[in-house]
């Protein structure tokens, strides 16, 4: 608010003319300020956001499936990742592969749009906290119900595209392995870092394994053939009937 002030000769003037004159009233101020006032908590007990497909166009309806959500909420947190569906492989002689299929938009709908594979996590802690790394690892290697292993065998991740919502303006993590391979023998991979000092990676994320035939970014058609099964032929040539499940373990870490 502007001050004013007036010297000792004004307010001898001021004096001497309001004894002389009738009393004039004194001019209102035209502005006043008001305060507001708010405290900020750290968030992270709110449910995790919508899937953010990292391909654009972006399909319009989006009711993934299958996939696992965190029942565990922070602020810093893996929100969902899909669930990897290898379809059906025989015993062969030789090295086997197989695909997992592309992860449809919308379960209710047959016909409905499809993307790649994906992970996706958020960093909202609060201002002053940046950095971590995001990481995969195969803690389970394919095994049935007999406890038969699927020994070697291997998952390929590729085509890597990441992505986040429109509104987030925060400057995207620097460093994102496009591709990388996941052994039972190879331990936790870093797929991405967001760079503490650049103070990178706020908001969510997703990074999306292969893009849509319609996709305009990333390689359009690559949905469906860019996360990897790789079973040796010595395997292969010995596998037991069997349904097999392996599990892969991603996790986000805060910068030390």
């Amino acid at each position: 608010m502007k001050l004013t002030t007036l010297s000792s000769a004004a307010i001898v003037a001021a004096l001497t003319l309001g004894a002389l004159a009738p009393t004039a009233a004194m001019a209102a101020p035209t502005e006043l300020e008001s305060t507001g006032t708010v405290t900020v908590q750290e968030g992270g007990d709110e449910p995790i956001g919508p899937v953010v497909p990292p391909e654009q166009p972006a399909p319009e309806i989006i009711k993934p499936g299958p996939e696992t959500t965190n029942p565990n909420l922070g602020p810093l947190m893996i929100e969902r990742t899909s669930n990897l569906n290898f379809g059906t492989i025989k015993t062969s002689a030789n090295e086997v592969t197989a695909y997992a299929a592309a992860v449809s938009t919308d379960m209710d709908n047959p016909n409905a749009p499809t993307i790649g594979n994906y992970v996706q996590w958020r960093d909202i802690r609060a201002g002053g906290t940046y950095g971590y790394t995001v990481t995969a690892e195969m803690t389970q290697q394919f095994t049935g119900a007999g406890s038969t292993v699927l020994s070697g065998s291997t998952i390929d991740f590729s085509n890597g595209l990441l992505s986040t919502t429109a509104e987030n303006t925060n400057a995207i993590p620097s460093n994102v392995a496009t591709a990388f391979q996941l052994t039972e023998a190879s331990g936790a991979q870093t797929v991405v870092t967001a760079n503490q000092a650049n103070r990178e990676g706020k908001g969510t994320y997703i990074l999306g394994f292969g893009q849509s035939s319609t996709a305009t970014n990333g390689t359009a058609g690559t949905d469906g053939n860019s996360v990897k099964l790789t079973v040796p032929a010595a395997t292969a040539s010995n596998m037991a009937v069997d349904t097999y499940t392996a599990k892969v373990t991603w996790k986000v870490v805060a910068a030390q």
